[in-house]
């Protein structure tokens, strides 16, 4: 149960993060609704100071954010304005009453304005790469079976059944979309395919033994922006979950066993998984890295009863679960498109 535990601390950071940022992103929307009543009533030299932090921090969304800068370029054009009037009469009154500003505040923020006129809501793209398995032989029999009814087979206890478990490279492969739904949130779904491959020694038979496992996945993740940049490309961290549905288990079927091995296995697992990437801007594509980390959270195979042990692993004891917490390492490249400019 040990990643069940893990999965809830992650999953309360996340929850802690997600909140944070909808809370100040909330404060920032109540200051663009100050900063709108601030123009009407003609107070705009309080505007800047007012928004400043949330373009900085920006958390506000691509809209809010624009419509920040159309009351900031408004207020500075309007106080460059009254300047040259003030100016004039500061002449004659020998007395100077001009606006106190940095040179070029006007002027600024129109670089950052057109990067945020041109981000994208939305990102499609194709993501490609490999995962390596990794499973604990004490744990691969975990819920298969009652131990108490089945403590040894063949004077092999059940947890030396198999040994000598080498991980193969598989291939992921997925198609996945990318909604943002924050200025630094971002929701990412798809589907595609993930295949994991090992090999093992099967000690009750006394033979080497090989297993390819295909699911088709959809993650479900969100993207957490880091306030960090290199040279224009961005940090992110992930959190989330991956539906597996079983497509294929090569696996060749024990003979003399009364009992299928698709009875056994369950078709639907999922998993926590932990990730971060690095998107690098190119002409045409965004061109993103990503590492993950994946821990199974369901059980690859049904519990057996004890006729269900009689049947099948009493008569010819296979590797039939790979693991009820079963973990694999993802290193993967995504294409991505924006769809929308």
């Amino acid at each position: 149960m040990k990643n069940y535990s893990i999965a809830k601390y992650f999953y309360f950071i996340w929850i802690f993060i997600f909140s944070s940022d909808a809370l100040l992103a909330q404060n920032c929307e109540q200051k663009l609704k100050l900063a709108n009543k601030y123009y009407q009533e003609g107070k705009i030299e309080l505007i800047k100071e007012l928004l400043k932090p949330c373009l900085d921090q920006k958390r506000l969304d691509k809209k809010q954010i624009l419509e920040a800068y159309r009351l900031i370029s408004n207020a500075f054009y309007l106080m460059d304005s009254l300047n040259q009037g003030v100016h004039f009469v500061s002449s004659i009154l020998n007395r100077d009453l001009t606006y106190k500003g940095s040179p070029g505040d006007s002027y600024s923020f129109k670089n950052g304005l057109f990067d945020i006129s041109q981000r994208p809501h939305f990102q499609f793209g194709l993501d490609i790469g490999v995962n390596i398995p990794h499973v604990h032989i004490d744990d691969i029999f975990n819920d298969v079976f009652d131990m108490n009814t089945a403590q040894s087979i063949g004077g092999i206890k059940v947890d030396n059944l198999i040994s000598d478990v080498k991980s193969e490279f598989g291939l992921s492969m997925k198609w996945i979309f990318i909604r943002q739904i924050r200025t630094r949130l971002d929701l990412e779904s798809g589907i595609g395919f993930h295949n994991i491959n090992y090999n093992y020694t099967d000690n009750y038979k006394a033979e080497k033994a090989y297993i390819s496992i295909t699911d088709w996945q959809v993650p479900i993740m969100v993207n957490y922006r880091l306030p960090l940049l290199l040279d224009g490309n961005t940090i992110n961290i992930q959190l989330g979950t991956v539906l597996r549905f079983l497509n294929n288990w090569d696996q060749r079927q024990a003979s003399g066993s009364m009992l299928s091995l698709d009875a056994i296995r369950t078709q639907f697992n999922y998993d926590l998984t932990l990730g971060a990437f690095l998107n690098i801007k190119t002409e045409y594509l965004i061109v993103r890295p990503r590492f993950q980390y994946s821990m199974g959270l369901s059980s690859r195979a049904q519990k057996l009863s004890l006729d269900q042990n009689i049947k099948y692993l009493y008569n010819s004891p296979s590797f039939v679960n790979y693991n009820n917490h079963f973990n694999h390492f993802i290193f993967s490249v995504a294409l991505l498109k924006p769809k929308f400019r």
